[in-house]
């Protein structure tokens, strides 16, 4: 036969825990070493699985701020891109040149040049390992003279802009009209795709345009000093270099990365 009927259980339960519970609320009052070395054993235990858990969230949390981090950044440097050739392309227009920094060039010497190439080519003292890359512009006295067409580790040879290979796209400062230098290879220089309508004259300059990241824009070429006869709604016009050809012994070579060498 049982002790306590089911009426009496709940009651008993009840009752032991509120001694329980009373004892060890006395317990802590009057021990409280005691009760620092429950809660640090307590916090020992669950520090177990707790600690997993609470780096697993931190790497989670840290990835995700990472990867919207990182978009964001993305995003921003597009916009930057965006602008920097709007503003670039309004100066352009505004016939405001832009040229680039001293810090952004290499200087190198002349040390070859062949007479029967005088105007085709000539090769330098820099190459790949000082920062030279192929199409890179290679002025003188701020005047472009070429651009770099091989490398090497210690080297590098230039086609002059007289040469009959070389194209570039130019604009006329005073104007804004875009156009094509081009070479002969015997010293000349040629203004081409002009429109018969556009009325230059004699005495304007003409500039570097909007070609590639190796040649920046608003680099200064020469002055136009003859107008041909029309051919096919276009004129030829012939120009006058800025820089001596003939006398190439320095020049500077864009490397587009903030250093001189």
């Amino acid at each position: 036969m049982p002790f306590l009927g089911k009426e009496q259980r709940p009651w008993l339960g009840g009752a032991i825990s509120v001694l329980a519970g009373t004892g060890i609320l006395f317990f802590m009052i009057y021990m409280p070493a005691a009760r620092h070395f429950a809660v640090e054993s307590v916090n020992a235990v669950l520090s177990y699985p707790e600690k997993p858990a609470l780096y697993v969230r931190n790497l989670v949390q840290l990835s995700g701020n990472w990867v919207l981090e990182r978009a964001s950044l993305n995003e921003r440097v597009e916009q930057l891109e965006l602008r920097s050739q709007s503003l670039a392309e309004a100066l352009q227009r505004a016939g405001v040149r832009e040229p680039a920094q001293r810090e952004s060039y290499v200087r190198a010497v002349v040390t070859l040049r062949y007479p029967q190439d005088w105007w085709q080519e000539f090769r330098i003292d820099k190459g790949s390992r000082d920062g030279v890359a192929e199409n890179a512009a290679v002025t003188s006295e701020g005047y472009l003279v070429g651009r770099v067409a091989r490398v090497g580790e210690s080297y590098a040879w230039v086609e002059l802009i007289t040469s009959s290979s070389f194209l570039l796209a130019v604009a006329v400062d005073q104007t804004r009209d875009l156009g094509v230098v081009n070479g002969d290879d015997f010293g000349h220089l040629k203004l081409l795709y002009i429109p018969e309508e556009r009325g230059l004259k004699r005495g304007m300059t003409i500039s570097t345009s909007l070609m590639s990241d190796m040649i920046p824009p608003g680099l200064p070429i020469g002055t136009i000093i003859d107008i041909d006869e029309n051919r096919e709604g276009y004129r030829e016009m012939r120009l006058s270099a800025g820089a001596h050809l003939t006398q190439l012994y320095n020049v500077e070579v864009f490397t587009g990365k903030g250093r001189t060498k």
